[in-house]
């Protein structure tokens, strides 16, 4: 239970700090180093999202970071796309699982290092970081991208911040630090439909329990990080991140093909 808390801790630090939620880091620790099976590490994922969203958003809420036209934007088609994840997740081999999950970070990555070479400078100092109209074609556009990253997210227990995370940063032109912010409200409503309206929090309360705990914590220590951090170094700390899981999670998921 102290090795869960402190993984909790650190995943959800690192999550928090990405705008993901931990997600990506939660469910190869869950499966490669504790033993469980694609639908339970996914469940104790998202409840370790979920309390570390729910703190987050706590603090980027008194700070004013979040984005609420946008958060009213996309948090409606990711509930649909919830319930479709749960039913891809039940259908999906071990392995398929794995490999699919290495794609999703891979490509969402590559698309974060070809944004990071654009220039995010702005007279003030920062490209976006006021609040920007959001014009209607683009948000027409968000809508189904909102759906898949609700599917993503029930899917894969990453929270849909891999995918939720460019959408706001390159499509709705929002500075990073204000789509981190909006990125964990978003998470909160996801994760939490996910685990206690669709899976009826039918989880080990001795494997969650410690992990959300942890979630918690780390999701007050990256709250305050964010406010001092860089957004490019944010950016390029993210791209990193997903590099070392796709890779990882894409050798299993390789050899257990072979």
């Amino acid at each position: 239970m102290f090795l869960l808390l402190a993984a909790g801790v650190v995943i959800s630090a690192v999550g928090a700090l990405a705008g993901l939620g931990g997600g990506f880091l939660a469910v190869p620790f869950l499966m490669l180093l504790w033993g469980l099976d694609s639908e339970m590490a996914v469940l104790v994922s998202l409840t370790m999202i979920l309390a570390n969203a729910v703190s987050s958003s706590v603090t980027y809420l008194r700070l004013r970071l979040v984005d609420i036209r946008v958060f009213a934007l996309l948090v409606l088609p990711t509930i649909p796309g919830l319930f479709l994840g749960w039913w891809l997740l039940r259908n999906l081999e071990e392995s398929q699982f794995r490999l699919l999950f290495a794609v999703l970070m891979a490509v969402v990555m590559i698309y974060i290092l070809i944004r990071n070479r654009r220039e995010e400078k702005d007279a003030g100092g920062e490209r976006g970081e006021g609040r920007r109209r959001i014009d209607p074609l683009i948000s027409a556009i968000s809508v189904p991208i909102a759906f898949i990253a609700g599917a993503a997210s029930s899917a894969f227990g990453i929270g849909g911040g891999a995918i939720l995370m460019p959408l706001q940063v390159g499509l709705l032109k929002m500075s990073v630090k204000r789509a981190i912010a909006t990125s964990m409200m978003l998470l909160a409503v996801m994760s939490g439909t996910r685990v206690i309206i669709i899976s009826g929090a039918s989880f080990d309360p001795f494997i969650a329990l410690p992990f959300a705990l942890g979630g918690l914590l780390g999701a007050q220590a990256a709250a305050y990080i964010v406010r001092r951090a860089k957004s490019r170094s944010l950016l390029y700390f993210l791209a990193a991140c997903m590099f070392t899981i796709a890779i990882y999670m894409g050798t299993q998921a390789l050899l257990d093909l072979w």
